[in-house]
């Protein structure tokens, strides 16, 4: 595994968290969550930080053990993305997204899904007609 490649989450899409080779540095105890907490969540949220600049909203970004939550937040308004556990869901194919009332409502209006590489343009065309 060459880590220097890796470097968006566009470039984990078919990568296997469970059983890869993790690099000396996350060994020990929960060797898998801890590489993804420490290496790859910082891209996510780098990534999702660049989203919400690139739709003129603010961002709420919660990682998980292997998947990760936000809260887009534009004009007052709420939308919720979850990106599914990486080690078993179409986590990159199968954004879920929905309106939300805050940032506290993870039930939220109709479940709606995309690809990652769509997400941007979903979650703006949302807010359009919100």
């Amino acid at each position: 595994m060459d880590l220097s490649k890796m470097k968006t989450v566009k470039s984990f899409k078919d990568y296997d968290f469970e059983s890869c080779d993790v690099p000396e540095q996350y060994w020990g105890d929960y060797t898998h969550a801890i590489f993804f907490k420490k290496y790859f969540i910082p891209i996510a949220r780098k990534e999702f930080k660049a989203i919400a600049k690139k739709i003129g909203a603010d961002i709420i970004f919660s990682p998980s053990y292997f998947e990760w939550s936000a809260f887009f937040i534009k004009d007052g308004k709420y939308i919720y993305v979850h990106m599914g556990d990486v080690r078993y869901w179409e986590w990159y194919d199968a954004v879920l997204f929905r309106t939300a009332e805050n940032e506290k409502d993870y039930r939220g209006g109709a479940n709606r899904h995309c690809s990652y590489d769509n997400l941007a343009e979903e979650l703006s065309s949302l807010f359009d007609m919100m």
